[in-house]
């Protein structure tokens, strides 16, 4: 990423990050003291409530005894209900009339929103609403029986609100006559909340209690003046969401010009900055791809301390490639020529001794001679077929195309190849048992078994991948046959992590000399008799093309392992061409 986009992403992220904690910590903080107004409203609404019911319950404590004690509404009543023998229907019915009507007028006096005037059997003489006149109540009987005294709060009936509820009674010659008076809550709470900002409502009986929520904010309000009176205080948080609105747009508004600033000052300090190092970039890459030469650093004392830096590394390097190039030319021509020696020094040997022998023999013309010349020209033949064969080894391991890659099924091709492995070879003892996959159905156990985890389609060559799987089972077989009568090749293949596939072939011969595993993968090592070295190195590039890996092994229990790693999409593009590579030894592990 280039230095002024460095910059700009830096100055941006800082310009970011404190407007983020900056409108974060005000925002909260102006949520908390706004959560606060809210909490001291409803604590205000609160205590004027409190204050408001306990005067009204004052007030309505005295206001209706003095009407039973001396009212002439009452006395008159109470007679009239005396000559009836307590039985309100055998009152005179323009006396009853004639009370009834008054109950609304002493209502309104009283400022009163509920009066009825009550008789010992609960039924109703007069009352503010003529439509409960004549109805009894059971309530109101029980209720005029009882001591006068506080307000009580009577409960919200069906569609109706909380009222306080005082009651007096007048007793005399076996009938008893009483006044009962409400005044609603509702009104009182309206005005408290309107004045405080607050929605006060009165709790209804056997409903659960609310909840603060997103809306609004909701606390219950308990009063010990008015046993069992509940109220539900609740704010609107329509106001917090409006002012928290205003204030991000704010924050939004700052942080951007923030940042705008932030962006000004980084695109300047960058140009400053990056001019000088441009220009030493520059230098830098003609120096590379032309002759080595000195750079010139500008723009502060960091900058001349890389241009010297890099001035003796060029020094340096163009010393250290002259010397690497001689180096690596002679160490070329060196390898070559003892690969090349070391393999044709052995052919040429029984070549030469054949044709000093026929020299010799034709010299003295020896009657042999003729018996020896086709034994001689044999021996040349098959030397000089060696040869070639050395050749062609060679060239094929120089000249390896490029691995062509598909889809394939890897368990397809380890199948195919373990078939044709997997019968014993003539002569070979056949034990009794059941074969593995690849096994050829009769009594005999195979040589070579396949055990296969399922695996996704892997993108390979299929000719180079079964060259190296053949000559893998191919080698194990040959050298578990040197020691044993029953030579075994084991082929498992399953996935690995990171969308790779692992092959494991495995024999139960001896096992690699130790003398061989550093040179194992080496093109013409070899402890074959008419081995030529090349196979496992072919099996190596193939593998290594392929953008995997393959190691050797000695099992614990003896034998050989080898396993190569694929990638399952196939190798990834190669910077330079895959070049030697060491074995890498493991630890012994169980077969």
């Amino acid at each position: 990423m280039p230095l002024a986009a460095r910059l700009l992403l830096a100055f941006g992220l800082v310009a970011i990050i404190a407007t983020a904690f900056v409108g974060v910590t005000l925002r909260e903080a102006s949520r908390e003291i706004i959560e606060s107004g809210f909490a001291d409203r409803i604590d205000a609404a609160h205590a004027g409530v409190r204050q408001q019911l306990a005067w009204e319950a004052d007030a309505l404590r005295d206001l209706l005894p003095p009407l039973c004690r001396h009212d002439t509404f009452v006395d008159k009543a109470h007679v009239e209900l005396e000559r009836a023998k307590g039985d309100p229907d055998a009152m005179d019915p323009g006396s009853r009339i004639a009370i009834g009507r008054q109950v609304p007028s002493q209502a309104k006096a009283l400022r009163l929103d509920e009066l009825s005037l009550v008789a010992g059997n609960g039924a109703v003489l007069g009352a503010e609403d003529a439509a409960r006149i004549g109805a009894r109540d059971r309530r109101l009987a029980e209720l005029i029986k009882a001591p006068g005294g506080a307000p009580r709060l009577r409960p919200a009936k069906a569609g109706g609100e909380p009222s306080l509820e005082v009651h007096c009674a007048l007793t005399g010659h076996g009938v008893t006559l009483g006044l009962v008076g409400a005044r609603r809550i509702g009104p009182v709470l309206a005005r408290i909340g309107e004045a405080y900002d607050v929605r006060l409502t009165a709790a209804r009986e056997g409903q659960p209690a609310p909840r603060s929520g997103e809306a609004e904010v909701v606390r219950v309000l308990h009063f010990p003046e008015i046993p069992g009176l509940d109220v539900v205080a609740s704010v609107s948080r329509a106001p917090l969401r409006q002012a928290l609105g205003r204030l991000d747009r704010s924050i939004a508004l700052t942080g951007a010009t923030v940042l705008a600033i932030a962006l000004a000052i980084a695109v300047v300090l960058a140009r400053s900055l990056s001019r000088p190092l441009v220009a030493l970039a520059r230098e830098t890459r003609e120096v590379m791809s032309g002759a080595p030469r000195r750079v010139e650093g500008r723009g502060g004392r960091e900058i001349a301390d890389l241009a010297a830096a890099f001035n003796a590394t060029i020094d340096e390097l163009a010393a250290m490639r002259k010397r690497l190039a001689a180096t690596e030319r002679i160490a070329a021509r060196r390898e070559v020529a003892r690969q090349i020696a070391h393999e044709i020094k052995n052919p040429l040997a029984p070549i030469r001794a054949a044709v000093e022998t026929l020299r010799r023999l034709r010299q003295r013309d020896d009657p042999a001679f003729d018996d020896y010349f086709e034994e001689a020209t044999s021996t040349v033949l098959d030397e000089v077929h060696r040869i070639a064969n050395i050749v062609t080894e060679f060239t094929r391991f120089a000249r390896l195309p490029p691995p062509n890659l598909e889809p394939v099924d890897l368990v397809a091709i380890a199948r195919g190849v373990v078939t044709l492995h997997a019968a014993p070879a003539s002569g070979e003892p056949t034990a009794g048992g059941t074969g593995g996959t690849g096994g050829t159905g009769g009594a005999a156990t195979p040589r070579v078994e396949l055990v296969a985890d399922p695996i996704p389609r892997v993108s390979a060559d299929r000719d180079q991948i079964i060259q190296v799987l053949t000559n893998l089972v191919q080698n194990g077989l040959d050298a578990a046959a040197t020691v044993r009568r029953d030579p075994r090749v084991s082929v498992t293949i399953g996935p690995l992590p990171s969308d790779r596939v692992r092959i494991v072939v495995r024999d139960n011969g001896p096992g690699v000399a130790e003398e061989m595993v550093p040179r194992l993968f080496e093109p013409y090592a070899t402890s074959k008799e008419k081995g030529t070295g090349l196979g496992l190195a072919i099996a190596q590039r193939i593998v290594f093309e392929h953008g995997g890996e393959i190691s050797y092994r000695k099992a614990q229990k003896g034998g050989a392992v080898f396993e190569i790693w694929l990638p399952i999409a196939g190798p990834p593009l190669l910077e330079k061409p895959p070049g030697e590579t060491t074995v890498r030894p493991r630890g012994p592990e169980a077969p």
